[in-house]
C-alpha cells in the first residue's frame, strides 16, 4: 500500500481502524497491492456513508491549497529537467505535497463523521484567503522563472507562509482518534521543512541563510 499511511500504520492501530471505519476497511487493508493508497480504499466506503457532521466550508479551501502546492512542484519539475539533481528534488516535494493532500482530505471526510474542533482551527481560519491570494501569485510566477536559484527561492517563500501552520490546524481541530494517534499527521509537516532545509543549501549554498528561516518557530509573512 502506498501512500503516507502504509499497511504498517494499519498494522500498529488496528482497533482505532475498526472502530473508524469497520473491519472491511481493515481487511482490505491488509491486502491491498502496492499501488494502492489508504484514501483510495475508503472512497467506496464514503460514497455509501455520506457525512453526518457539518464542517467547515474553509476546510476543503485548506485541501486544495496542498494540491495546488503540489502542481507548482510538478511544474518545477519539469521546467528545471535539465539539472537532474534539482528536478528528483522538486518531484519529492510534489510527492510530500500529494501526501499532505490526501491526509488533508482524510481530516475533512472524518471530521465530518466524528466532529470538528473549531477553537482548534479558529487561529488559521483568516490565514486561508490570504494563502489563496499568495498561491495565486507563486503560480503566476512559475512561467517567468528561468533560473534554478529563483525556483527554489519560490519554495522557500511557500513554505515559509503559513500553509504549514494551517495544514497543523486542520489535524488539530478534528476529533478523531485515527487522526490523533497516527504519528504521520503530526510528523509531516516536520519532515517535509527538514527535508527542504537540508537539501537546499546542498544544491544552491548561496541560498543556505535564506533557507534557515524556515527552522524558526514562526515563519509566516515571507509570500507578498
Amino acid at each position: 500500500m502506498v501512500g503516507v499511511i502504509r499497511k504498517r500504520d494499519i498494522l500498529a492501530h488496528p482497533l482505532i481502524t475498526v472502530h473508524c471505519f469497520g473491519w472491511p476497511i481493515l481487511l482490505k487493508a491488509l491486502v491491498a497491492g502496492r499501488d494502492r493508497t489508504f484514501l483510495s480504499l475508503l472512497a467506496d466506503t464514503w460514497a455509501l456513508r455520506p457525512p453526518k457532521l457539518e464542517v467547515p466550508e474553509l476546510l476543503e479551501r485548506c485541501v486544495k491549497l496542498e494540491l495546488r502546492a503540489q502542481r507548482i512542484y510538478e511544474s518545477l519539475a519539469v521546467r528545471f529537467g535539465e539539472h537532474p539533481r534539482v528536478q528528483r528534488f522538486f518531484e519529492t516535494l510534489a510527492g510530500q505535497e500529494k501526501s499532505h493532500y490526501e491526509m488533508l482530505q482524510l481530516c475533512r471526510e472524518l471530521a465530518g463523521r466524528e466532529g470538528w474542533l473549531e477553537e482548534h482551527f479558529k487561529p488559521w481560519r483568516d490565514a486561508v484567503p490570504r494563502l489563496e491570494r499568495q498561491m495565486d501569485d507563486a503560480e503566476a510566477s512559475v512561467e517567468g522563472l528561468e533560473r534554478f536559484t529563483d525556483a527554489l527561492r519560490l519554495v522557500i517563500r511557500i513554505e515559509g507562509s503559513e500553509i504549514n501552520q494551517v495544514f497543523g490546524g486542520v489535524v488539530a481541530a478534528t476529533d478523531s482518534i485515527f487522526v490523533r494517534n497516527l504519528q504521520a499527521f503530526h510528523t509531516a509537516e516536520a519532515k517535509h521543512i527538514e527535508y527542504i532545509v537540508r537539501q537546499i543549501p546542498e544544491l544552491e549554498p548561496a541560498l543556505a541563510d535564506e533557507c534557515a528561516v524556515l527552522t524558526g518557530e514562526r515563519f509566516n509573512g515571507i509570500l507578498r
